[in-house]
């Protein structure tokens, strides 16, 4: 039984990884999409599922490749409503050691971190290097535990933050970081589906 909740929620990890790498990369080919999703050796599992999403209408396929219909972004918004994520993009957090990182902004779910360490792992499960969360309180960003508020040690990534997304208290921004952004952006959505689902 728990084999089947973790096989699920990997499944509803890789879903939303595919929609938004059609969404952010598309048109895109199985076999980019396969290497992207992390199925070495897999593709007839990228196959089957771009055959179930363009059954849904969620997705059209050409010879340039895959991408989302007006269906399938709607599609994606509600699956990211459904989390309270508010913005999933790249963003430059080389100060802090990671190379590749991408930021999902989620809204009002401070409240839901367990442990940083928790979440850290769950993305690392996933294929991330690791993880980190941040929280916005009292118009302060702070990491749990390490910077009770992070512009006395980082400014300049402070300042890019409140430039990009646009905190309400209690929000969350969790940062996955790997060798490569694919993996970053995974493992932050796995570390997501936990603190929101």
């Amino acid at each position: 039984m728990v084999g089947r909740g973790k096989r699920k929620q990997t499944s509803e990890v890789k879903e939303l990884l595919l929609l938004l790498a059609l969404k952010k990369a598309g048109p895109i080919g199985r076999y980019r999409l396969k290497s992207l999703l992390n199925f070495t050796e897999r593709e007839g599992v990228v196959r089957r599922m771009l055959n179930d999403l363009e059954r849904e209408g969620l997705v059209s396929a050409s010879k340039t490749g895959s991408r989302l219909t007006s269906e399938g972004e709607l599609h994606l918004k509600e699956k990211l409503d459904a989390y309270n994520i508010v913005v999933v993009e790249q963003f430059d957090f080389r100060e802090l050691g990671f190379n590749n990182s991408y930021c999902i902004h989620i809204h009002g779910s401070a409240n839901n971190i367990e442990t940083v360490v928790k979440h850290r792992d769950d993305a690392v499960r996933a294929g991330a290097l690791g993880a980190t969360i941040i929280i916005y309180e009292n118009g302060v960003l702070k990491v749990p535990k390490v910077y009770p508020n992070l512009s006395d040690e980082y400014p300049k990534i402070v300042e890019g933050l409140h430039h990009r997304f646009n905190m309400l208290d209690n929000d969350v921004l969790v940062v996955g970081f790997a060798e490569d952004k694919w993996r970053a952006l995974e493992g932050a959505i796995a570390a997501v589906m936990k603190i929101s689902g």
